[in-house]
């Protein structure tokens, strides 16, 4: 369940968006914030107008870290968001739109280079203008930082300035989703740090250099405990700054989180779907989206360690001997999505998800016509992170009927999982993936080079289709990810069972818009949308 992508000769996304482990930690905490002691909201400038002032109270189960947008984990995405405008917004309730740049697009053929045009006028907090030269020196801060940021930069070569407000990207091989990675998205790359800022990298761990809507108080701020934000007086969107101040308070617990919630005490904060009952019966506002696949990930494909898995049939086998839709509601009840996916973006299909209709005597008929209707041991490595020892275990039970006795080895430390999933001493194991693009799902979980793929199987066909998804127009796009993801599903790599959701609770005091938008393609809530409900 990490999220670090090492591709062989692509450099581009080794380490990329951990999507498993990591993916998880940074997609449970990145939703996650805490209160304060002033609970009215409201837009504009209540506390100017003379009327009650309008405070957002987040409730995060983790402190920022780092507030340098090169350096900071995803899941802090929230703490940078609210100082900090991308060249390009990618709003969860209409898709993308003009922020720091006003327009932007490929520039010849082959997605091998993108250009953007700046916003004009545009100032930072600080009073530095917003230039080309200065995204240009932002970009290069970025790719050096060695951040995670910076790991999703491979694909970036040269990184120019035309003009005083244009911005060129030079590609050193094809990339079709600049502009996904050009928003918020992409974290850290467009979150637009200042020519002063950059002049003092110490400084940009504890404040913030950017042109977002608010700036961290730092006199106000306790790290790791409370920090508080209020509106930046040079924004160049002052109709989106929808509070008077901004107050994120950490809460590690995730019970303290929920009675927070329901006292009054935070406006907005991640759910869990073991929780999600109390909350709802508390009055708060409850939205799950399905985001994380958990089930097996059948590694060994050539049969190195476990015969029996070098056989399309047995993996095959496996999948039909899943009962689904049991083993969903067992554990996550209404909160889960019984699934074969990878991905519910671009690429995924409904039908996919009949793929493998539970049918154990299909199931039992395979492992015969395979040699193996007497089953075979498999060793199964895994971790009670995230709930994943109790669906290895359902997925255990029910591997029985066929004969196939799973053998559980599980590592208390998630960190050791990760190490020995990907040390390809286990033929199979758990995996807990958060939904990605599909070029960004490929060199993380199934090209060559992926972690999630430490026996380095390759299907020539999925890496044709790959090679032409770098390249793909958005019209070619979605076919190209609709024939790997059936691909993918035909020759059950994985044993996928649930989406696992990622969730929000929020209170009265907010508009819902945003968070209702919320897709499992596009999960987080963007904390800038969020409005005082009524404005």
């Amino acid at each position: 369940m990490p999220s670090i992508n090492h591709v062989p000769n692509r450099p581009r996304h080794s380490r990329r968006l951990a999507a498993g482990l990591v993916g998880l930690v940074a997609l449970s905490l990145a939703a996650c914030s805490p209160p304060s002691s002033n609970t009215s909201g409201g837009a504009g400038n209540g506390a100017e107008s003379g009327s009650e002032p309008k405070v957002l109270n987040v409730i995060q189960q983790a402190g920022a870290g780092t507030l340098d947008p090169a350096l900071a984990n995803q899941a802090m995405q929230w703490y940078l968001d609210l100082a900090y405008s991308p060249l390009i917004q990618r709003s969860t309730v209409d898709g993308y739109r003009p922020a720091l740049a006003t327009s932007w697009g490929y520039v010849g053929e082959g997605n091998m280079a993108f250009e953007l045009t700046l916003r004009e006028g545009v100032v930072f907090a600080d009073g530095s203008p917003l230039t080309a030269q200065a995204v240009v020196d932002h970009m290069n801060y970025v790719k050096e930082a060695g951040g995670q940021a910076s790991t999703l930069m491979g694909d970036f070569g040269a990184v120019t300035a035309p003009d005083q407000m244009t911005v060129r990207i030079d590609l050193v091989s094809p990339n079709p989703l600049m502009e996904y990675l050009l928003s918020q998205s992409g974290f850290g790359i467009t979150q637009i740090i200042s020519p002063k800022g950059l002049q003092d990298p110490e400084a940009l761990g504890s404040q913030t250099f950017g042109a977002g809507p608010y700036i961290l108080d730092t006199s106000r701020t306790v790290r790791d405990d409370t920090y508080v934000y209020t509106p930046n007086p040079t924004y160049w969107d002052p109709d989106g700054q929808y509070w008077d101040e901004v107050v994120i308070k950490v809460i590690p617990n995730i019970n303290s989180v929920l009675n927070a919630m329901i006292a009054g005490q935070g406006d907005i904060t991640q759910g869990d779907y073991s929780t999600a009952d109390l909350a709802k019966d508390a009055g708060l506002h409850v939205k799950f989206v399905p985001n994380v696949f958990q089930g097996l990930s059948l590694m060994d494909r050539d049969g190195a360690i476990v015969p029996a898995l070098g056989d399309v049939r047995v993996r095959q086998a496996i999948n039909y001997a899943l009962d689904r839709e049991a083993i969903t509601e067992a554990l996550l009840g209404e909160y889960g999505v019984p699934t074969t996916q990878t991905l519910t973006g671009e690429g995924f299909q409904p039908e996919l998800d009949n793929y493998y209709a539970y049918d154990l005597d299909k199931a039992k008929a395979l492992m015969a016509e395979a040699g193996y209707a007497d089953g075979f041991d498999l060793p199964v490595v895994s971790t009670p992170f995230f709930n994943g020892d109790a669906i290895v275990q359902a997925i255990a039970g029910q591997l029985a009927e066929i004969g196939v006795n799973v053998q559980i080895d599980s590592k208390a430390d998630a960190n050791d999982y990760v190490t020995a999933m990907a040390s390809g001493e286990f033929p199979a194991s758990l995996i807990g993936y958060g939904t990605q693009p599909m070029f960004i799902e490929g060199p993380g979980l199934f090209l060559p080079g992926a972690l999630f793929n430490p026996f380095h199987t390759e299907d020539a066909q999925i890496s044709e289709w790959y090679a032409e998804l770098a390249v793909a127009s958005d019209a070619d796009r979605v076919g190209i990810c609709e024939q790997i993801e059936t691909r993918l599903v035909e020759l059950a790599w994985f044993a996928q069972t649930t989406w696992v959701p990622l969730g929000t609770y929020s209170s009265a005091k907010i508009d819902t818009a945003a968070i209702d938008a919320t897709t499992g393609d596009n999960p987080i809530v963007g904390i800038v949308e969020l409005k005082p409900a009524g404005v």
